[in-house]
C-alpha cells in the first residue's frame, strides 16, 4: 500500500474533529467530520444547521461537493461558538 500524500495525510488528521461548512445557499453546518470523497461530497455526524437566526439539529448530513463553499476545522482548544 503506497504512503498517503501530504494532503491526504492532513485531511485524514481532520477526521472526527468538529467541522464548519458553508454551502452555496448561505446555510452553515457544524458537526463531526466523518468522511469525504474525490468529488468533495462530505458527511458530518451530529450536525446542526444554521440559517440566519434559525438553528436546528439535522443529525447525519451529506453535503454535495458542488454546494460546498468553505470548510473549516474548528480548534478544539478554543471555546465553542456554535455548539
Amino acid at each position: 500500500m503506497p504512503a498517503d500524500s501530504e494532503n491526504v495525510a492532513q485531511l485524514r488528521s481532520y477526521l472526527n474533529h468538529k467541522a464548519r461548512i458553508k454551502v452555496s445557499d448561505g446555510r452553515i453546518f457544524i458537526g463531526l467530520f466523518v468522511c469525504t470523497d474525490k468529488d468533495k461530497n462530505t458527511i458530518l455526524a451530529h450536525a446542526e444547521e444554521y440559517r440566519g437566526d434559525e438553528q436546528r439539529l439535522v443529525g447525519l448530513v451529506m453535503i454535495p461537493g458542488k454546494h460546498l463553499l468553505n470548510m473549516d476545522i474548528e480548534n478544539l482548544e478554543t471555546t465553542d461558538e456554535y455548539m
